[in-house]
Parts: C-alpha cells; sequence; structure tokens
C-alpha cells in the first residue's frame, strides 16, 4: 500500500465570476466608505458570512497593513478560490474606485481653490464619518462581544478619538493587553 492520498476539497460555494462580481459591487457602492456595502453584499445579500464571522474577520483586518475591506477581499477570495480568488477579490473591489479616483482628481485638480469645492468636501467628509459610525454599531450589535471587549473598545476610542494619543502607541498596548485577557478568559 502506498502513502495515502488526502480527501479532495469540496467544491467552492462560490464561483470565480460570483466572487469578482461581488466584490465589483462593493466597490462600485462603496463611495464614501466600502465597509456598510461590503457587510451588506456578504452578510445581508449573500450569505457568504454571518454578522459574528464578519465582524472577527473585519477586527483581524483592522490590525493588518492597508485598507480593511481590502485586506477583507484578499482573505476571502483566498478562502473560496485560493490566489486566484484572492487576485480576482482584490481588482473586483478596486476596479471602479481607482478609475473613480483618477477621474476625480483630474477634475479637482481644476476646481480645487473653490469655496465651494472645499464645502462639498467637507459635507462628504461628514457623510462618510457617519456612515463608520453607523457601520460600527451594526457590527457591535451583530457581534456580542463580552463586555471586556467593549470597555477595551471604548478605553481605545477615548485614547485615539479624545485624548489624540497615536494610533500606533496605542495599538501597541492594546492588542497584547487584549490577547492576555482573552487568553485568561478562555476555559
Amino acid at each position: 500500500m502506498g502513502p495515502e492520498q488526502p480527501e479532495p476539497l469540496p467544491p467552492s460555494p462560490v464561483s470565480r465570476a460570483t466572487l469578482f462580481a461581488a466584490f465589483l459591487k462593493i466597490g462600485m457602492l462603496g463611495f464614501g466608505g466600502v465597509m456598510p456595502w461590503a457587510r451588506r453584499v456578504l452578510v445581508e445579500e449573500r450569505g457568504w458570512l454571518s454578522d459574528r464571522e464578519f465582524a472577527e474577520l473585519i477586527g483581524m483586518c483592522q490590525v493588518l497593513p492597508g485598507p480593511n475591506v481590502v485586506n477583507l477581499s484578499v482573505i476571502l477570495g483566498a478562502r473560496w478560490q485560493g490566489a486566484i480568488g484572492s487576485l480576482l477579490a482584490l481588482t473586483g473591489i478596486l476596479f471602479v474606485p481607482v478609475i473613480a479616483v483618477i477621474v476625480l482628481a483630474t477634475f479637482y485638480a481644476s476646481v480645487a481653490h473653490s469655496p465651494i469645492a472645499r464645502s462639498a468636501i467637507g459635507g462628504a467628509s461628514a457623510a462618510a464619518a457617519g456612515l463608520i459610525i453607523g457601520t460600527a454599531f451594526r457590527l457591535i450589535v451583530g457581534a456580542r462581544p463580552p463586555m471586556r471587549a467593549v470597555l477595551l473598545a471604548v478605553a481605545v476610542f477615548i485614547a485615539v478619538g479624545i485624548a489624540q494619543a497615536p494610533l500606533l502607541w496605542v495599538l501597541a498596548v492594546a492588542v497584547p493587553f487584549a490577547i492576555a485577557v482573552e487568553w485568561r478568559a478562555a476555559p
């Protein structure tokens, strides 16, 4: 008898075309904040992730370098279609925004000194901040974290958002502390 062959992996529930299309949609709709659309498409529309899975993956993506949802696209693409899936999801989520930014940057360069343009950018920034805050609340409700995690999140918010402590220093303290607390709390 020869060495045992590993069992073949079950087929992915997500085809390459569907993967690309889903992340293309997220990228097209995500002006001002991609995360709300990523959650809507991946959790509510497609049902590929639960609220908890989405919150956990986004949490992991936030400590990785790079944009959170781009990291998420690479991780999920790899999960469902390997390296090709990562490239497809990444291309899908970035395709429309890259084209749009090139067009908008060209236009903005011609109107950058206009007070109307500055006011429009200020209004868009406020709307984007509202989307981020709303998504944060939905993630908290969906994930149902333990009170210790909520308290740590509040402490990090106060340190960075109110006390203006440098994010890198806050993370350098908060991440090891959170790992130690969770390790101690584990059964």
